[in-house]
């Protein structure tokens, strides 16, 4: 631990030799002080053991410079973005500085382009117009920051919009990583928000996806919601894709609704192999409306990929074409299904459909007509009423319109024929062309469509049993 003045003064050759020693072991120690040299040189190192620093002097000799920690450590000057404390000899205003306590910048240009502090890492902070950009195996901007015009892109270098993603299997996965198997359970939301003019922040859509039942199973359904304008941050179910893909709109409790059941609102049924129905429920307002710029077809009727018939317009008139109208009947005292030939002429009876506890106060039981010009003819038989579980006695009569009817064995009918009962569930020609309270049918072809195991046979015909 020495200073010296570096200066040999003339003396006896054993002092001459100690103040050599002494200004050797000063330079071997770095001048080691606790305080600096009395007499200072430009250039001069100093070992200052109160600071535990090494210094240098300057050029001008009027100050210190510290280098470094005596102890191997390297203590640098914070700097700035303009001048940082580590920077390079032919690029002085690019390198590392620290802007403030627990930070760490880093400069180009004179520019802070990243700091990272402890609490977050930031990009930019600045806020200036450069670009980021994350390359990776095979693309090069894998994520890419549009600083100008603030957009972002995935596989993008030039993202039109907010943000916008390329690749030739653009995919995004949500995954919930909850182990459950409740009612949905499971679940992802995308939520749209917006700002009102007061800056109120409201949520405007919702949709989620999630597990539908209970069971353990991979079942999913999809619900779209809307804020009807006081939900807050919890907007209404809108729209429901159950795990049978049906579609429920404006409920989310039946397939059905209105049928067999008094919830309003509409349903896609999916029932797989057997299609697609639509069920429309509503309270005091129209449930469908239909409508076209000009005349023609505004619905078409099909069975096995033929059209049977539709309804069209024709300026102020409204058409149901190829149809009749049918009523649901059952046997007298409720007899079970029967084989009734199609087209068999039925008859009205003095009982009334019963149903459970449902009201019924227009619908009468019948059978077929067994009287020759019977003038209580209701229609003729369609077919049995096979859709109802619950009810299995039920069969449709067509009563008005285009349909068959069926005709005996022997007996010869010709186009334009009116017809009554014959009594024995056929009929025949009533021998005028005076519609009256027997007249069931009106014949229009005598093509014949089916013939019966006892020679019975049908052909078109347009009903009149009302």
């Amino acid at each position: 631990m020495a200073t010296h003045d570096y200066v040999i003064a003339n003396a006896s050759g054993a002092a001459v030799r100690s103040d050599l020693n002494d200004a050797l072991a000063a330079i071997v120690s770095n001048n080691s002080s606790s305080s600096e040299p009395a007499t200072t040189y430009a250039y001069q190192f100093w070992a200052d053991t109160s600071n535990n620093v090494l210094k240098i002097r300057n050029s001008a000799n009027n100050a210190w410079i510290t280098l470094r920690e005596l102890d191997g450590t390297m203590l640098l000057e914070d700097g700035s973005a303009s001048t940082p404390g580590l920077a390079f000899a032919d690029d002085v205003n690019t390198g590392i500085f620290s802007p403030a306590a627990d930070q760490i910048g880093f400069a180009t240009g004179g520019v802070e382009r990243l700091e990272i502090g402890s609490s977050e890492v930031v990009f930019n902070d600045p806020s200036n117009d450069v670009d980021f950009r994350v390359e990776s195996n095979g693309q090069t901007h894998m994520l890419f920051v549009d600083a100008g015009n603030d957009r972002i892109g995935i596989g993008d270098s030039a993202p039109g919009t907010f943000v916008e993603a390329h690749s030739t299997a653009p995919h995004i996965t949500f995954r919930n990583t909850t182990e459950e198997d409740t009612d949905g359970g499971r679940e992802t939301r995308l939520i749209f928000e917006g700002e009102q003019s007061g800056g109120e922040i409201s949520t405007l859509v919702q949709i989620e996806a999630s597990h539908d039942g209970t069971a353990d199973d991979e079942r999913g359904k999809l619900v779209i919601s809307t804020n009807d304008g006081s939900d807050g941050a919890s907007p209404t179910e809108a729209l429901r894709i159950d795990r049978r893909q049906s579609i429920l709109i404006g409920q989310s409790s039946t397939t059905t609704p209105g049928y067999g059941n008094t919830t309003l609102g509409a349903a896609f049924e999916n029932l797989g192999s057997d299609g697609t129905a639509l069920f429309v429920s509503r309270s005091g307002n129209v449930a469908a409306g239909f409508s076209r710029a000009q005349d023609g077809n505004i619905l078409d009727f099909s069975s096995a990929g033929s059209i049977e018939g539709n309804i069209s317009i024709s300026g102020t008139t409204t058409s149901y074409n190829g149809a009749h109208l049918f009523r649901w009947s059952q046997l007298a005292g409720g007899a079970e299904s029967i084989e009734i030939l199609r087209g068999s002429v039925l008859s009205n009876i003095d009982e009334m459909c019963e149903w459970g506890e449902e009201d019924n106060e227009q619908l009468n039981r019948m059978k077929v007509s067994d009287v020759e010009g019977d003038v209580n003819v209701s229609g003729v038989f369609q077919a049995w009423d096979d859709d109802d579980d619950t009810y299995t006695n039920d069969f449709y009569c067509a009563m008005t319109g285009d349909f068959i009817i069926r005709i005996a064995q022997g007996t010869t009918v010709a186009r334009g024929d009116l017809l009554m009962s014959a009594g024995d569930g056929t009929a025949k020609p009533q021998g005028d062309d005076i519609v009256r309270s027997k007249t069931v049918a009106k014949v229009t072809s005598t093509t014949v469509s089916t013939t019966y195991a006892d020679g019975s046979y049908c052909v078109p015909c347009v009903l009149m049993a009302c």
